[in-house]
């Protein structure tokens, strides 16, 4: 059986399909490149499969979990995905534990088409003030 999971990230995550650092679309390519980094560190643990991406736009983020710096309406990307192992990110209580410890502090490229100010270009998932990541398992 799969585990299932949500990430909601403030940080563009746009699957551009543009892998070539070569590109004239330098954008893109960072939106890619934000995209492949999360893909990766999930993947620490167990490869993330059928995974899916949307984009939820103009967002009131009083309604995520994000850091209580966050306020406003924003763009928020969605990444579910599964899991074939079975509780693969789960240390005691938490079962995103793993993902959140794999994937803090971890560099990003920002200002692309975020529509919050990223203080620091990282994936932020333990400082409650500055969350702009952060998972669930559905």
């Amino acid at each position: 059986m799969l585990d299932k999971y949500t990430a909601y990230t403030l940080v563009d995550i746009t699957d551009s399909n543009i892998t070539n650092s070569r590109t004239s679309d330098i954008a893109g390519y960072n939106q890619q490149q934000n995209l492949n980094t999360l893909i990766q560190l999930i993947g620490l643990r167990s490869q993330p499969i059928l995974y899916s991406i949307t984009l939820l736009k103009t967002q009131d983020v009083v309604d995520y979990a994000f850091g209580n710096t966050f306020k406003g309406l924003h763009s928020v990307w969605k990444f579910e995905f599964a899991s074939e192992h079975s509780n693969a990110y789960t240390k005691d209580d938490n079962d995103v534990y793993f993902l959140q410890q794999d994937c803090d502090n971890v560099p990003i490229t920002s200002s692309l088409n975020e529509t919050v100010n990223l203080v620091n270009s990282i994936f932020e998932t333990t400082n409650k003030n500055s969350l702009n990541v952060y998972f669930i398992k559905n």
